[in-house]
């Protein structure tokens, strides 16, 4: 793996979400998962035990797609300067299982999944 040194003279966040990733630096791998489910009724109410995730296909099945990692590429760099320079970084929202990085990542796997119900006692939901 290639290593740089970064160098970020401002930064400015406004918001991070869930398992998202700000980083100035280089990283051998990183891994970043969400789960959230989001339950919107036209009746606030709470049933318990509603929140387990295991209860939908979309948190329990594994079955994600994921190129398959080959090194057979053969690379001959000459890093003149290792410098990564950035004068400023501006960031209004990274967002679920996001990543933002100033830098080097030999492999990087970013999953989010977020399940929304809306439930109304009528077909068309009441206006505010």
């Amino acid at each position: 793996m290639l290593h740089h040194v970064s160098v970020v003279q401002n930064v400015s966040i406004i918001s991070l979400g869930i398992t998202a990733v700000f980083q100035v630096g280089d990283a051998n791998q990183m891994e970043l998962k969400s789960r959230a489910l989001a339950v919107h009724r036209e009746i606030p109410c709470y049933i318990k035990g509603e929140g387990r995730l295991d209860a939908f296909e979309i948190f329990t099945d594994e079955h994600v797609t994921i190129p398959k990692r080959t090194t057979d590429v053969k690379l001959n760099i000459v890093n003149e300067c290792p410098f990564i320079e950035v004068n400023d970084v501006e960031l209004r929202t990274l967002l679920n299982s996001g990543c933002f990085q100033i830098g080097n990542v030999d492999y990087a796997f970013n999953n989010s999944r977020i399940m929304q119900i809306r439930q109304y006692i009528t077909d068309e939901p009441s206006a505010p």
